[in-house]
């Protein structure tokens, strides 16, 4: 009670100017809190910001490195296909394939995983995922790259599984030898009358022709997606997809290139507000 009345014996000495500078020294006190905090967040917002920009543009490199890994693969697999092709089609129809296209045996069963870099993805992933990235348009292209890479990968996997050699290392019909100078060391010669007769070899060669068809078609579409979603980085950074190591991409490549970027501008176009009538 002494306490109680001491207090407010003090608060009656106080006069009203003397209230009045304490109020807005208080007022003084708590605005300058706010605004240390206001700038607190506004920096911590703009790091942010700075943080996530440079991840963008780490992820649109990368995404021209996923173009430069994955087109060799594509490419040597649709030289292969070919000549798969040619020769099971040749077998099919009751002709015995030329020596030069006898390489298709030993190709047929070449099968290389769908991996690209994916480094910076995966970073992204593990702070925060997808939603951090306002863009609409480059959400889904980056999750169609992705979901095309995981989606190839487990096919190829279960091809691998299953594939069967068309003529395997121990047949008689077939003699391995070994060359250290040669590009290809392992060189095969194959009793090719005898192999041309026999339906089950055919028959072989033809279904691991339409396995090894099937992974390049995987491979092709991993490839056209990661170009699409470099389309739709480089235009949101205002960058030029541009992937030039190992080559300018071929004519193909390119009309791919610009149909993705045509269509993320209008895709964008339609979505910006329409210019005000003069």
């Amino acid at each position: 009670m002494i306490l109680f009345k001491r207090v407010g014996s003090a608060f009656k000495g106080i006069e009203g100017r003397e209230w009045a500078l304490l109020t807005l020294e208080t007022l003084g006190v708590v605005a300058g809190i706010m605004i240390a905090f206001e700038l607190n967040e506004w920096a911590s917002r703009r790091n942010e910001a700075a943080r996530h920009q440079m991840m963008m543009e780490r992820l649109f490199e990368e995404s021209e490195w996923d173009i430069t890994i994955l087109r060799p693969f594509r490419d040597g697999m649709r030289e292969q296909v070919k000549d798969e092709e040619e020769f099971a089609s040749q077998l099919s129809s009751g002709k015995c394939p030329p020596e030069d296209l006898w390489r298709a045996v030993g190709t047929v069963a070449m099968l290389p995983a769908l991996d690209a870099p994916r480094s910076v993805y995966n970073e992204l992933m593990g702070a925060g995922g997808l939603s951090s990235i306002d863009d609409e348009s480059v959400r889904a292209q980056i999750t169609n790259f992705n979901r095309s890479m995981a989606w190839g990968q487990k096919q190829i996997d279960y091809f691998r599984m299953v594939k069967r050699d068309p003529v395997p290392a121990e047949d008689a019909r077939v003699r391995v030898a070994y060359d250290p100078k040669a590009d290809e060391p392992q060189v095969e010669t194959y009793d090719r009358e005898a192999l041309c007769s026999d339906q089950a070899f055919k028959n072989r060669m033809a279904q691991e022709t339409r396995q090894h068809r099937v992974a390049l078609s995987y491979h092709e579409g991993a490839y056209e997606d990661a170009i699409w979603m470099c389309a739709a980085l480089g235009e949101s950074l205002g960058r030029r997809c541009n992937p030039t190591v190992g080559g300018q991409l071929a004519p193909d490549d390119m009309k791919i290139l610009n149909k993705a970027i045509l269509k993320y501008r209008e895709d964008h176009a339609k979505k910006s507000p329409p210019a005000p009538s003069k």
